[in-house]
């Protein structure tokens, strides 16, 4: 499944009070979705990793206390008995409770920790408790974990696989990449542009398995625009060179190279919002240029468009109704499919221009003379 397919999985597992599980390759985004829920839902976001864990860490350190009791005399003796100390991530889960808000814990890597640390994990996630600390009932859980070649695939991951027993304590949910809904995120999360203008045209590099080199995935790109960013402040004293180190460690070498001259190329630049807008009627030279670009790159310059459109009607700039039949004009220049699905995507996604569009004649009009055709 993809991010969203996903999400509103684990969001329907969790609503029927099972767990569910996500398996995902490493850095193909399980811990953006669990953030992205929680934030949805207004859950307060508690993340374990199992991978960092030491066995009997999680379950607390034993101490001893004391407390009076009765001998067989009836006489009142101290006794001694061993209490276990809270985890700090279990002291954060009580706090935000007792703030009276609704948890998601997010357990992540429970097949890279040791044997030991899995069983304590296990009686958390499934019997939720552990040494006496049981967890409230506002508490929700899911975990993650990266895919084993116990499965039916040659996967290169040292992991600790669950017994059958415990397998069928959880809802399996496998998430896979999806460069379509990645450009999306990353347009919302403010990844650099030229790095999402990279995916767009190069979406095969999104999730790329390197033999013998770095693999990139889905998160590289979010430490890609983070170097980028830098490099493009600071170019006067970070040479080219350094850059491109940097670059190679986190998506390999090939890809490296082909996104420092992607950078330094003359790619012709997205169709942008200003372009569409500008003048009295949509330029000829813009429905030109649609026909030249690929899906994916006329999927990216919809969403730019549609960001800063939501945005300027939110704040009431200007009378949206020009807009929306200006943007419609320029989707009905898009491959019918594509524009059908961006069309999908105001309704899901962009609520402001959706009120608007589904006002506009044209709009409609357009939507259902599209389907139609889809339909054959």
């Amino acid at each position: 499944m993809n991010f969203i397919d996903t999400l509103k999985s684990v969001d329907l597992v969790l609503a029927t009070g099972e767990v569910p599980l996500v398996v995902g390759e490493s850095g193909i985004g399980k811990t953006a979705l669990a953030k992205r829920l929680a934030k949805e839902n207004n859950w307060s976001l508690v993340v374990i990793d199992g991978n960092l864990l030491k066995e009997g860490e999680i379950g607390g350190l034993p101490t001893i206390a004391s407390y009076l009791g009765v001998n067989s005399n009836g006489d009142e003796i101290e006794k001694k008995t061993t209490v276990y100390a809270v985890h700090n991530k279990l002291r954060e889960i009580d706090e935000e409770i007792s703030k009276g808000n609704t948890v998601l814990l997010f357990i992540d890597e429970i097949n890279r920790c040791e044997h030991t640390v899995q069983q304590e994990l296990m009686n958390l996630i499934l019997n939720r408790e552990i040494n006496g600390y049981k967890l409230h009932d506002d508490v929700k859980i899911l975990a993650a974990m990266n895919p084993s070649s116990k499965y039916g695939s040659d996967f290169d991951y040292q992991v600790v696989d669950m017994d059958a027993a415990q397998e069928n304590r959880f809802v399996w949910l496998n998430m896979e990449p999806d460069h379509a809904q990645w450009l999306r995120w990353a347009i919302d999360e403010g990844i650099e542009q030229k790095v999402i203008e990279f995916i767009s045209t190069f979406p095969e590099y999104l999730h790329k398995i390197n033999e013998g080199d770095v693999s990139a995935t889905p998160r590289s790109y979010e430490r890609v625009s983070k170097s980028y960013k830098v490099y493009k402040e600071q170019k006067d004293s970070i040479p080219k060179a350094v850059f491109l180190n940097v670059i190679k460690g986190n998506v390999g070498n090939v890809i490296a190279e082909e996104f420092i001259s992607f950078i330094e190329s003359d790619y012709s630049p997205l169709i942008s919002y200003e372009e569409v807008f500008c003048g009295e009627t949509l330029s000829k030279s813009i429905i030109e240029k649609v026909k030249k670009e690929s899906h994916t790159r006329l999927y990216l310059s919809a969403m730019n468009i549609l960001r800063d459109l939501e945005s300027n009607i939110k704040n009431g700039d200007y009378e949206s109704s020009y807009y929306i039949n200006r943007f419609v004009q320029f989707l009905k220049a898009y491959p019918i499919d594509l524009m059908v699905g961006i069309m999908k995507e105001i309704k899901n996604s962009y609520k402001r221009v959706y009120e608007k569009a589904i006002e506009n004649e044209e709009f409609v009009e357009a939507y259902f003379e599209s389907y139609k055709l889809i339909r054959g």
